[in-house]
């Protein structure tokens, strides 16, 4: 079977799960933070079971649909631009980012191929914009081709003990030895259910908006700025580093965007003088700006 996620980590968690062993995982090398964990919370930490099956069978339709024009060559100059201009501050060099590209378009020839084949296919979607995104386009993509998909859809929370829950904004949450637990919820896709989620992502490519975001359980075309109230609406009238404010959003909203996104955003009100750079603190840091409000 062939899994399919959206994005480089949840691939690579993925790749683990397919095999995963506990106990090869206990016998690795473990960094920690503070306090050295008990023999009794790593085994609790690495507890799992493996998915099952081949760990090469696993692709990443990673292409950040949610971000900027779709209505061209999914991994074109365009779509290249893109990727530039939301993780360039990061230093990829040309190299990299072209490695990067011809990743995504392996794994995208291959789930083409494998669904050609007719292997089954497994989709982990979540809310988070850039999966569902992801999935309206692998619909989209196989809505000609007569296979077997199914979907896993991540919930929004999981009970872990009796008065205890963990919640999830994507699949890059989840450690690699707990995918299993999830497959109870897998759930075949439908002809008719590829077929219309096809023709939403024809409407998404016809309105072409800078941006995608999920709005009452819904893919939606929203404008660049969509977020922006989020930032203003957080953001402090002392100075601030802009590591730790968008470390404060990402912890305090699960909406499945990036840290680019947001830095892009407070890129553009500097620019728009609704922001000043009072001091690059941290030159070799890609958000290491100490920033004031005007």
């Amino acid at each position: 079977m062939l899994e399919v996620v959206f994005s480089d980590s949840e691939k690579g968690s993925m790749k683990l799960a397919k095999n995963y062993n506990e106990k090869n995982m206990l016998g690795g090398a473990v960094g920690y933070i503070g306090k050295k964990p008990t023999k009794a919370e790593l085994e609790k930490h690495f507890e799992g079971q493996a998915v099952g099956g081949d760990s090469q069978e696993v692709v990443n339709i990673g292409f950040s649909l949610d971000i900027s024009d779709i209505s061209g060559a999914i991994d074109g100059n365009d779509r290249q631009n893109v990727f530039r201009k939301v993780w360039g501050r990061f230093d990829f060099d040309n190299k990299e980012q072209k490695q990067f590209f011809q990743n995504q378009r392996k794994d995208m020839e291959k789930l083409l191929s494998v669904a050609k084949d007719g292997m089954s296919i497994r989709i982990w979607k979540s809310d988070a914009p850039y999966s569902t995104c992801g999935f309206y386009f692998v619909c989209n993509i196989l809505r000609n081709i007569d296979c077997n998909i199914s979907v896993v859809s991540l919930p929004k929370y999981r009970p872990i003990y009796k008065n205890e829950i963990v919640e999830y904004s994507h699949w890059g949450e989840v450690e690699a030895g707990k995918f299993y637990q999830f497959l109870p919820l897998e759930k075949q896709l439908t002809q008719i259910e590829k077929r219309i989620i096809s023709d939403y992502w024809h409407d998404l490519m016809a309105e072409n908006a800078p941006l995608r975001a999920i709005i009452n359980g819904k893919l939606t075309s929203v404008p660049e700025n969509f977020y922006d109230f989020i930032i203003m609406k957080n953001m402090p009238d002392n100075d601030f580093i802009m590591a730790r404010f968008i470390g404060k959003l990402l912890g305090e909203y699960s909406l499945g965007i990036s840290d680019s996104w947001y830095a892009l955003r407070i890129d553009k009100m500097i620019e728009e003088n609704q922001l000043i750079v009072v001091e690059n603190k941290d030159p070799l840091h890609p958000y290491g700006k100490v920033l004031r409000k005007i």
